[in-house]
């Protein structure tokens, strides 16, 4: 990753943990949680939708982790879509020098969901709901953008002939309309306010925060709850990484989700990537057989081509950046 996006992110949650910090010294903070209910209320507004993705080959297991996947992931964007409009307009006035790297920072983020958002395959298996609340959200970041910098950018144009930019103009103006009066925890509000809007309340609950935590027990040190082993192991990413790009260079949108949905199924019971054992099948890929950290590699850079600003909770961009750079001049 670039020194200059890295700085940038690093601020970026720096601030997030400051929020949570101003918000718990006034007993405001909450944190914000999915459940299987409200998941499963949530995927039976777009059952309709997952029927037709059906037809399209999707076994059953693919098609639950593929609607849990687009809930958690549009969820996740609900609740940070406002809290990074209060994070960035931070950064921007109390940081000035950081200014250059989170410009060109977010325009690599921009870049990355407009090239998702307007994947003919990708829209045509989304389902309404999930595409219609994330081009909202996508262009109020883009509106909010475009305001912060004071017209350097026009992000929000992208988005202009989607039927939902009147949706990310109206998230745009509450944004404004409690910009400046937001006290801590306030930020809490608008990810209720935007929800509201978008027709998503209900998708989340938020949970207490107590204010002070026990350990009940050592850490796990084991499976992506190892950071440390997964820097260990970034030589051998690196390579499983490149394998991925390979891959999916040649395989339409489609087929790369199939095989990333497939990991996502086997995942859910944990993928062993501390030993080079091939043990693991996939039905999409048949005649093979992979090491737990293979399959990793896999759905990380699957995820960057489908969805590239969906959290896979692994520490994997250091080497990807490294295969891909590898990958666009040749091969390693």
């Amino acid at each position: 990753m670039p020194e200059i996006i890295r700085t940038h992110l690093l601020a970026h949650e720096l601030t997030h943990l400051e929020l949570e910090t101003e918000a718990r010294a006034k007993g405001r903070n909450r944190f914000f949680a999915s459940t299987r209910q409200t998941e499963d209320a949530a995927a039976a507004l777009f059952h309709g939708d997952l029927r037709k993705t059906k037809k399209r080959g999707y076994s059953d297991d693919s098609l639950r982790s593929l609607s849990s996947l687009w809930v958690r992931g549009v969820s996740g964007f609900l609740f940070n879509c406002p809290l990074d409009m209060v994070i960035e307009s931070r950064l921007w006035h109390r940081i000035p020098a950081l200014r250059p790297a989170q410009f060109i920072s977010t325009r690599k983020s921009v870049d990355e969901a407009y090239r998702t958002n307007t994947n003919t395959e990708v829209r045509e298996i989304t389902p309404g709901l999930i595409l219609r609340a994330s081009l909202a959200l996508n262009a109020a970041f883009c509106l909010f953008l475009d305001d912060l910098y004071q017209g350097a950018t026009a992000y929000a144009g992208l988005y202009q002939g989607e039927e939902s930019f009147a949706l990310a103009q109206r998230l745009f103006r509450r944004w404004r309309e409690r910009a400046s009066q937001l006290e801590p925890g306030d930020e809490y509000d608008l990810v209720d306010d935007f929800a509201d809007m978008l027709g998503l309340s209900g998708w989340y609950v938020w949970q207490p925060d107590p204010g002070e935590h026990q350990a009940t027990g050592a850490a796990r040190k084991e499976g992506i709850t190892d950071p440390e082993l997964l820097k260990l192991k970034q030589p051998a990413s690196f390579f499983f990484l490149l394998d991925a790009l390979k891959r999916f260079d040649e395989l339409p949108v489609e087929e790369v989700q199939k095989i990333v949905f497939e990991i996502g199924v086997i995942g859910q019971n944990g993928l062993d990537y501390a030993l080079p054992d091939e043990k693991y099948t996939l039905t999409t890929l048949p005649d093979e057989k992979f090491s737990g950290l293979h399959l990793m590699c896999l759905m990380f850079a699957g995820f960057k081509q489908i969805a590239p600003g969906h959290d896979v909770g692994m520490d994997l961009e250091e080497p990807f950046l490294k295969a891909l750079e590898a990958f666009q001049v040749g091969g390693a």
